[in-house]
């Protein structure tokens, strides 16, 4: 009898050692939150390497980087970084990391808003100044055209870009006279006669 007695006074002691000894804290376990994309609209302002800047609606410029699951698409289908254009509209779904955007889609919009003709010049292009003038020479004369981030490109009946000018080409230009230059509204080439 005695030693149950000490049995079960042992067995106490331990109940009172292990009540006041502090356990290891629980693991938490946390279901892991999926993080909803926020959608915004914009101009583009400039493009890098695996990200862009744009301009929203209320003229604030924001960097966004892309990766590899970045989905770009027009009309539902599905197009490439390099289709993103200077001066192109496009729907954003983004979701933030610390201080930085990363795209989840990119919607590139069309402007189908009618827009006025312009006026139109066709001419040979003289030389490439810088990365915003062109000059094109017609009926004898040379014209300097600069371009701005809402200039459109079309060369062969493909989209293009200000680097696509070359010297000697045939270009057709519809241009705007703002604050005393000529600013293109549209560059295509080359020219084609009916």
């Amino acid at each position: 009898m005695k030693r149950l007695f000490l049995s079960v006074g042992a067995l106490a002691a331990l109940a009172v050692v292990h009540a006041m000894t502090p356990s290891a804290p629980a693991q938490a376990t946390q279901p892991a939150v999926k993080v909803q994309p926020v959608e915004m609209q914009g101009r583009i302002v400039r493009t890098g390497t695996d990200q862009f800047v744009i301009q929203s609606r209320d003229n604030k410029e924001i960097v966004f980087t892309t990766n590899p699951q970045t989905k770009f698409l027009l009309k539902d289908k599905a197009v490439r970084f390099a289709d993103l254009r200077v001066g192109g509209n496009i729907n954003i779904a983004y979701v933030r990391d610390g201080d930085r955007y990363i795209a989840n889609s990119v919607t590139l919009v069309e402007d189908t808003a009618p827009q006025p003709e312009g006026t139109l010049l066709e001419g040979e292009v003289v030389r490439v100044i810088g990365q915003d003038q062109v000059v094109v020479r017609s009926g004898g004369k040379e014209v300097i055209v600069y371009v701005d981030p809402k200039t459109t490109y079309l060369f062969e009946e493909k989209p293009g870009r200000f680097v696509d000018i070359r010297v000697g080409a045939p270009i057709s230009v519809r241009y705007d006279v703002r604050e005393q230059r000529n600013v293109a509204r549209h560059i295509g080439g080359p020219i084609r006669r009916r």
